[in-house]
């Protein structure tokens, strides 16, 4: 079925830090005027590595890091809100995108079930 195969675990994987990344970007925006807050973000390990077959990928991990870069502002906040914003924007896109995967896969599924029955 599949719920239980590799192409749904990493969309589910998918899913979970895609939810992670919204969170981290709201988070910072929440934070914009709080003197020096340093921005957070994902960081992706050894992923890209194992892109190429996804037999080979076992686990997706991401790691929160704080973006030690220069201030943006005076107080030492260095959150750029049009950054997260667009970034919040394409974490939106992309978990669109995520559940319409999902969605298209049990379509099919439920295509072939229905199809047997008449």
């Amino acid at each position: 079925m599949f719920y239980n195969s590799n192409n749904f675990k990493i969309l589910e994987a998918g899913l979970r830090l895609n939810k992670l990344q919204q969170d981290l970007h709201l988070q910072n925006i929440a934070n914009i005027e709080t003197p020096g807050y340093k921005a957070k973000s994902l960081v992706f390990k050894e992923l890209l590595k194992e892109a190429s077959n996804p037999k080979k990928i076992k686990a997706i991990r991401a790691a929160v890091v704080e973006n030690e870069d220069s201030s943006t502002q005076p107080d030492g906040n260095n959150v750029d809100y049009e950054a997260e914003s667009i970034g919040l924007y394409k974490t939106y896109v992309q978990h669109s995108m995520l559940l319409d995967k999902i969605s298209g896969e049990f379509d099919k599924y439920s295509y072939v079930l229905n199809s047997n029955i008449k």
